[in-house]
């Protein structure tokens, strides 16, 4: 297991180093930085001044491996817009998209994975004719339509914008997650107020992924259902959910693995339209107002720290193969 992780882990790292310089060559290439950061009537005095103060005015190359140096030591360099370090910016958003997304996931692996065993146990039924119907629904409603439906229907009952009330003040400057933040410092009552802030939110952002780790749960369920041990077990007078359950669903995670781990990492990344439709002030949002202010030092520090996450999240879904199936890393 231990030389299967570690061959997981050397081949991260060139697909960091690739993400690091396709995303540093589109932010070269999509116009002058200097320009975008003085603005288009200064005088070109005043640009080529910014130019040689950001270092701007070097080879592209030299400035890509200066980069990289101050990356391997946490150093992203500072935002063009806020003037601070983007490691500080990214301190304070990317914890608000790591919460909400995972609540999210829970809520979608949970449900799905739930709905999708119910399916798969009676093929052709009217749960089995529910649940691909909602497949079929979740996927298909765009999330910032959802979001605001949502808004709509619990106005007055659950909160709709921001992760606390704007009366609320509590920092949370342990870990950057709300929750366990609050819980760390003893409130209860901010840790349950930014729960019922996390509800909506991560409802509207589960959707498409419940849908799809639904489908496939019930495509892979009733693959290995139809197995000749889970028919020996039948045949042996165990429970139908029994035998689901304790033989079949283990053997089925394996690909419902690989969804979940992908959907977490496009949770991360694509809660752009979530994290505006409900004032969630997330790292999309940061990518956002980044690419907006032509920010484009703010924009690469973002992205990679989100295809870093992405990177880790399959290494550990790696992990859990190997632990369901041996086989795996064996191979």
């Amino acid at each position: 297991m231990r030389s299967f992780l570690l061959r997981r882990l050397a081949l991260a790292v060139p697909t960091l180093f690739g993400v690091s310089f396709l995303v540093f060559a589109l932010a070269h290439v999509g116009g002058d930085p200097a320009r975008a950061i003085a603005g288009e009537k200064a005088p070109a005095a005043t640009v080529e001044r910014i130019r040689h103060e950001y270092g701007l005015d070097r080879p592209v190359l030299v400035q890509y491996l200066s980069y990289l140096g101050g990356v391997a030591h946490g150093d992203f360099g500072r935002s063009f817009q806020t003037k601070r370090r983007i490691s500080d910016d990214l301190k304070r958003h990317f914890p608000a998209t790591v919460e909400l997304a995972t609540a999210a996931l829970l809520l979608a692996a949970l449900l799905g994975i739930a709905a999708g065993v119910l399916a798969a146990l009676k093929p052709g039924s009217i749960a089995d004719l529910a649940v691909m119907t909602f497949s079929l629904v979740g996927v298909s409603i765009p999330v910032f339509f959802l979001g605001m439906i949502l808004l709509v229907v619990f106005q007055g009952h659950l909160p709709g914008g921001g992760r606390l009330d704007f009366m609320t003040e509590f920092q949370a400057d342990r870990t950057g997650f709300l929750i366990l933040d609050a819980l760390l410092a003893g409130r209860g009552d901010v840790a349950r107020e930014a729960f019922m802030h996390l509800i909506l939110p991560a409802c509207a952002l589960a959707t498409i992924p419940l849908a799809v780790i639904a489908r496939l749960t019930r495509a892979s369920m009733l693959e290995t259902l139809s197995s000749d041990y889970v028919r020996t077990a039948r045949a042996k007078g165990l429970p139908v959910l029994a035998v689901a359950l304790r033989h079949a669903l283990r053997n089925a995670l394996v690909p419902i693995l690989t969804a979940v781990g992908l959907q977490y990492g496009t949770l991360l990344a694509g809660a752009v339209l979530t994290e505006t439709v409900f004032q969630w002030p997330g790292i999309g949002q940061y990518v956002v107002a980044s690419i907006g202010g032509k920010d484009f030092v703010a924009m690469q520090g973002a992205i990679l720290v989100i295809a870093s996450t992405f990177v880790l999240v399959n290494i550990g879904v790696d992990f859990l193969y190997g632990w369901l199936d041996p086989r795996i890393s064996r191979g």
